[in-house]
Parts: C-alpha cells; sequence; structure tokens
C-alpha cells in the first residue's frame, strides 16, 4: 500500500471508524501519512471549537431534506449522518482537506522536478577523448557520486565526482584525481585509492566549461549538463537500445546455469567498443573463469544470442546470461571455461575472493597476464 492508496484511511480515523490492517500498519510506519493524520485531527478538534462557539441554531427537518435531495451524493449523506459540527463547517474542512492534499502533491512534484541528474563530461587536455558519467543532484550517497578510470599507455588517471550543493542552475561538485604512470589493478567503482587525495570543489553551470589541475598529468576539462531522469548507462548517458557495430556491452548481467543463480550484478557494466573480437570476461569465486566471445576461438563452444538473453550449453549444464539491454549484434557467440583460474594469478592487485566481469577484445583476455583493464 501506497501514501495515496492509505489517504483515504487516515480521513476514516478521524472519523473513528475502523480500517484494515495493511492501511494500519502503513500509517503506523510512514511519517508522511502520520503527518497527514495529525493535520486531519488538527483541522477537525478546530472546527469543532469554532463551532462550539458559535449559537446553535434549529434547524428545519424539512429544508434539510430538500437540500439532502437536491444534492443527491451518497457521500453528503454519509458526511451528514456522522457529524455532529454545522454543514458549513463540514465543508470547509473537506475544502481544507484537499488544499492540504495537492499542497503535499505539489511539493513534492517541484522536488522531483527539480532534482534530476547531471551529467558530466570530461577530458584530458589537450586532445583526450570525452568521457561521461551521472551523478544524482540529492542526497542519495550511492548515486550522487561517479567514479571515472581511464588508462592507456600514457599511465592511469582516476577521477572521483561528488554532488555537494546546488544554488539555482549551479551545482557545487567535490572533485579528487589522482595519476599513475603505470596500471595497477582491475577497473571498478571503488574509491579507496582516493581517500588520502584532498578534495577540491568547483562550481559547474551548464553551456561553461572549467579546468582541473591533476599532479602529474596536466589538466583535465569538466562540463555538465542536467536531465530529467537517469540514464540506463550512467557512464554512456546517449547509448541507443540497440548496440553498435563492434559493441559487445553487458548491462546488469545474471548469470544462471539450470535453475541456480551463479552471478548477479545489477546495477554494474562493462562495454568493449570497436574491438572485432570483443568479449566477456566472468570470474566468479570457486569457478573460475567464463570466456563469452563475439568470433570463434580454440576450445570454444558456441552459443546463441536474442535480445537481452545469451544462452549455451557446457559439462552437458545450460546456461542462461540475462542482460538488461541487448548485448552484441551478433547472433552467436563462443564460450569456454576454466574452472581452475585465479584472477590474482593474472590481474595485479586482483582479489580471487570477489565475483568480477569485465569486456575487452578476446587477445587481451587470453594474455597470460592482462594489462590496460582500466
Amino acid at each position: 500500500m501506497n501514501c495515496e492508496e492509505a489517504a483515504e484511511f487516515a480521513s476514516a480515523l478521524c472519523d473513528g471508524q475502523t480500517i484494515p490492517p495493511e492501511a494500519a500498519h502503513h500509517i503506523g510506519a510512514c511519517a508522511t501519512c502520520r503527518e497527514r493524520l495529525n493535520a486531519y485531527a488538527a483541522t477537525g478538534a478546530e472546527l469543532r471549537r469554532v463551532a462550539s462557539v458559535e449559537r446553535p441554531v434549529a434547524s428545519n427537518p424539512g429544508l434539510w431534506a430538500r437540500e439532502e435531495k437536491r444534492i443527491g451524493l451518497n457521500w453528503w449523506r454519509e458526511g451528514k449522518m456522522t457529524m455532529r459540527i454545522p454543514r458549513f463547517a463540514f465543508v470547509l474542512m473537506l475544502v481544507l482537506i484537499l488544499f492540504l492534499s495537492s499542497s503535499l502533491f505539489l511539493v513534492r512534484a517541484r522536488t522531483d522536478a527539480d532534482e534530476g541528474v547531471l551529467v558530466l563530461t570530461y577530458r584530458i587536455l589537450p586532445n583526450g577523448s570525452n568521457e561521461e558519467c551521472v551523478v544524482t543532484t540529492d542526497a542519495n550517497s550511492g548515486a550522487n557520486h561517479c567514479v571515472g578510470k581511464n588508462s592507456g599507455a600514457w599511465g592511469a588517471l582516476t577521477s572521483s565526482f561528488r554532488f555537494v550543493g546546488k544554488e539555482g542552475n549551479r551545482s557545487e561538485l567535490g572533485i579528487k584525481t589522482k595519476y599513475e604512470s603505470q596500471v595497477r589493478q582491475p577497473a571498478s567503482e571503488s574509491t579507496d585509492d582516493l581517500k588520502d587525495v584532498p578534495e577540491q570543489t568547483v562550481w559547474i553551470e551548464p553551456g561553461e566549461k572549467q579546468r582541473i589541475s591533476v599532479s602529474g598529468l596536466g589538466e583535465i576539462e569538466l562540463a555538465g549538463e542536467y536531465l530529467d531522469h537517469m540514464p540506463a548507462l550512467r557512464h554512456a548517458p546517449d547509448e541507443t537500445l540497440d548496440p553498435r557495430k563492434n559493441e559487445f556491452r553487458i548491462v546488469s548481467p545474471v548469470l544462471v546455469r539450470g535453475n541456480e543463480v551463479l552471478f548477479n550484478f545489477a546495477g554494474s557494466d562493462s562495454t568493449d567498443l570497436g574491438d572485432p573480437d570483443a568479449a566477456l570476461m566472468i570470474y566468479l569465486p570457486g569457478k573460475g573463469r567464463y570466456l563469452v566471445s563475439t568470433v570463434p576461438f580454440d576450445g570454444a563452444i558456441e552459443g546463441s544470442v536474442a535480445s537481452g538473453q545469451i544462452k549455451f550449453t557446457l559439462e552437458d549444464q545450460d546456461y542462461v546470461l540475462l542482460t538488461a539491454m541487448p548485448a552484441t549484434r551478433s547472433d552467436h557467440v563462443w564460450v569456454t571455461h576454466d574452472p581452475q583460474y585465479k584472477l590474482s594469478e593474472h590481474m595485479q592487485g586482483a582479489s580471487d575472493s570477489k565475483a568480477w566481469f569485465i569486456t575487452r577484445s578476446l587477445s587481451n583476455l587470453l594474455q597470460q597476464r592482462i594489462q590496460h583493464v582500466m
């Protein structure tokens, strides 16, 4: 039960009626509904007080009956039967209740519209490619920050962007950056390696760009635009439903073997774009490594692709890899399983106790030691 469904039962409570158990539980646990209940009770008490100081006026039963017949509404009859205050007060109370309810709705609607999300675009100057990530402009600590990981022959850059506050159309961000001349570990959303880095704050306004100095690297250029919804991919807000050529895109993957869920990474994604041999690697503690490639390779069995499902059979067991968005244009994939694989033996600093997945070129993933995985 939600607040809108519970509203009528809050009114019924004020009238001294019993309500369904589920409504009673919701109102008891919901701060918004408790507030509404208290407002109704206070309004009713005040109206009864006002009615008490009015001089009693004898009513003409015939007049009441004629008015009731003219109005002809069941809810009015029920209200009249339970009233202990003059009818004008009852009407006033209904108006006040409707006003309070609509005011709450308008405040909530304005809040939702004002929050939105901020799409950040940043690049390493002078010739770096544009990278994007999205933060919410609210107090949600799970979504009001993002981590960017970029690497190449020049080294690795880790960037963290955190929403701090908002004034009008400007947003204040807390930013941490760290440059390393060598790639040390797999990509992740962790900010552990930034915990000792001092945070600097900048103000971002749509249409303007800011430059941020990065020790040892140079400058990055940062810009931001508001969006009225959270995109499916926080690091690719303009991504379309259909995958592009040579794109292997894994979004919120779930790996099922028979009736057993082996892997569920809701809210995570990895994309390889531009490699004709794009592949997915899934590592599961105690179960080793699965490689899923868009091209054939030695020892691999063939699987099928249909929308958000990749199906294959390994070791006489049926698997289904479910993804939130279509993964590839290809109708087929090729899969292997190495149960003895340990992540720490191939990636410096990696843990064997945590499940992990990444998309990269197949040739990269087949190397004895995987490099440039940031």
